[in-house]
């Protein structure tokens, strides 16, 4: 019996397909499908039930997945920590996924100072996304999000807040006006990024009764790619309302500015995520650590609070 079928058994029984399963383990879907029928081969019994559509375990397989993960996730364990003990410095390869905005404007220059300081690790960051169904243990070692998050078997961190601003370039406020109320921005020329159509502006001023205005009135550009919306709005297409991780820079130069200041926009916390049981390799660790104490220090000011 090989290592590497039971672990395609516990893949298949965390991700729920055998095409995310093989996406977990980077392998193809064509070895994922030979390991496993190894392992039934091996044991005589029929371990999972597929379809065209659907994937489970039989009772059988799920009893045998229950007590073969432990096993492995130990078995891991303790062959990282005896690599780590056995090499001065700190080794191996950290999985990373991020939102593509967040890690422009406020990620990659940390992980660069990071591996700066770690020469002997190396970072791999293939998936840029915010979505909260498409990471797994198996995936990544460190997973960073904008927004709550589903309980799953990650930690999560909260190593910030993302709050929206609305901002437009000087000289397209010198041409259209600065607008003095959220209504007023149904008659002004809106950047939106997908899927944030709608924007919620809440009056902080009135904390008994909070006001809150929803401005949902054609956008003249809707771009999935928060860098391209900043973009348009500093050439002076019309207003936005960005993340302050986005804009602080541009608002910092002059480039963009601010209004109603006396509005703001829900914020949303920003998390990193990464292993929350068992024993963690020391480049992870180091990893987290200094990003969580790096990132606390450096999220950007809020105009609006």
């Amino acid at each position: 019996m090989k290592l590497d079928d039971l672990r395609t058994l516990v893949a298949i029984a965390q991700q729920g397909s055998f095409r995310a399963a093989a996406c977990a383990l980077d392998i193809p879907p064509a070895t994922l499908s030979r390991r496993l029928q190894r392992l039934e081969d091996t044991l005589g019994s029929q371990l999972v039930i597929r379809d065209s559509r659907n994937v489970a375990l039989t009772p059988l397989g799920q009893r045998y997945c229950e007590r073969c993960q432990p096993l492995l996730e130990g078995l891991e364990a303790a062959t990282s920590e005896l690599h780590d003990s056995s090499h001065s410095n700190p080794r191996g390869v950290l999985r990373v996924s991020a939102p593509v905005g967040l890690l422009t404007h406020q990620l990659m220059p940390l992980f660069n100072q990071f591996l700066a300081q770690q020469p002997d690790i190396s970072l791999t960051l293939t998936h840029l996304s915010n979505q909260h169904h498409d990471y797994s243990p198996e995936q990544y070692d460190v997973v960073f999000r904008v927004g709550q998050q589903p309980d799953s078997s990650f930690a999560a961190a909260k190593i910030g807040h993302s709050q929206r601003i609305l901002v437009a370039s000087p000289h397209y406020l010198e041409d259209f006006g600065m607008p003095e109320h959220p209504d007023d921005l149904n008659l002004h020329a809106r950047l939106a990024s997908v899927p944030e159509f709608e924007w919620a502006l809440t009056n902080k001023e009135n904390t008994a009764e909070p006001e809150t205005i929803w401005i949902n009135s054609p956008v003249k550009m809707a771009i999935a790619d928060l860098n391209s919306i900043k973009q348009a709005t500093i050439n002076g297409l019309g207003i936005a309302c960005l993340p302050n991780y986005v804009v602080a820079d541009a608002i910092h130069d002059g480039r963009l500015v601010t209004m109603m200041n006396n509005w703001y926009s829900p914020s949303r916390p920003i998390y990193m995520l990464y292993q929350r049981l068992g024993y963690i390799p020391t480049h992870i660790r180091l990893f987290t650590d200094f990003m969580r104490h790096s990132l606390t220090e450096s999220m950007p000011f809020t105009p609006h609070k």
